[in-house]
C-alpha cells in the first residue's frame, strides 16, 4: 500500500496550481512575520511531498507521521529534512515549537469528534503566538461522513476516513483557539486526485481554547 500511495500522490502538487499558491502563500506570510527560516510541521506528511515543496520555498520543515513505513519513504525521497514517527493527538514537542503547521490531508484519518478536537489542541499548543495553521480535507456531500474503504489504489485495504462540513470544522478550529483568516473551497482536479470537493482553513493561533471538549 505504501508503495501505490507515493506513487500516486509524490508528484501530484505539480498537478494543483491552487495548492501551490496557497502553501506559496502560507509560506511567505510566515517568512515575511517570523523569519525567512520560519519553522513548519507538516503534520500527517506522508511522503513528505508538501513539506518538501515549503522546504524549497526556504522554510523549516519536519514531518510527523504515524506510519514508520511512510516515514522511511519520506526520509528516503527527501533527505534534506526531517521525519519523525508521531501522533497528531500527542506531538512530543515543547509548547510552541512551531512558527506554522500544515495538515494536507491528514485529520481526515481522525474518524471521531474526540480525536479531531485533540489533534487541534495539539496544533494550537506546538504552534507559536500569531502562528498560522493550515487545513485540507475532503467535503461531505451532506455534512460528515465517515466513508470505509476495502480497496484503495489497487490494494486491498481496511481504512475509514472522514469527510468533513467546513462550517462544523471551522467552527472546532476557533474552539481550540484559532482566528480563521481564510476559508476556500474548490472542485477536484480532473485525472488528477479522487473526485471529491476539497476544502483549505486558514487559521492564526490568537487567543487560548474557548473550552476543553472530550
Amino acid at each position: 500500500m505504501t508503495d501505490a500511495y507515493v506513487d500516486r500522490v509524490h508528484d501530484e502538487l505539480r498537478h494543483k496550481p491552487l495548492d501551490r499558491a496557497l502553501l506559496t502563500a502560507f509560506a511567505e506570510q510566515l517568512q515575511e512575520e517570523f523569519s525567512s527560516g520560519a519553522s513548519v510541521c507538516d503534520a500527517g506528511c506522508g511522503p513528505g511531498h508538501v513539506g518538501a515543496f515549503l522546504g524549497r520555498l526556504g522554510l523549516e520543515v519536519i514531518g510527523i507521521d504515524l506510519s514508520p513505513a511512510m516515514v522511511a519513504r519520506a526520509r528516503a525521497l527527501h533527505p534534506e529534512l526531517t521525519f519523525e514517527v508521531g501522533t497528531m493527538t500527542a506531538l512530543a514537542v515543547p509548547d510552541g515549537r512551531w512558527q506554522g503547521l500544515i495538515a494536507f490531508y491528514s485529520i481526515i484519518h481522525l474518524t471521531n469528534d474526540a480525536e479531531i478536537r485533540a489533534a487541534l489542541r495539539e496544533f494550537h499548543r506546538t504552534v507559536a503566538e500569531g502562528g498560522l495553521v493550515l487545513v485540507a480535507v475532503h467535503l461531505g456531500d451532506h455534512g460528515d461522513a465517515i466513508v470505509h474503504s476495502d480497496e484503495m489504489l489497487g490494494v486491498g485495504v481496511d481504512m475509514d476516513f472522514r469527510f468533513f462540513d467546513v462550517d462544523w470544522l471551522a467552527a472546532e478550529m476557533a474552539a481550540a483557539g484559532f482566528t480563521l483568516e481564510a476559508r476556500l473551497v474548490r472542485g477536484p482536479y480532473p485525472d488528477v486526485e479522487v473526485q471529491t470537493t476539497r476544502a483549505y482553513l486558514l487559521g492564526r493561533r490568537t487567543q487560548e481554547p474557548a473550552r476543553a471538549r472530550p
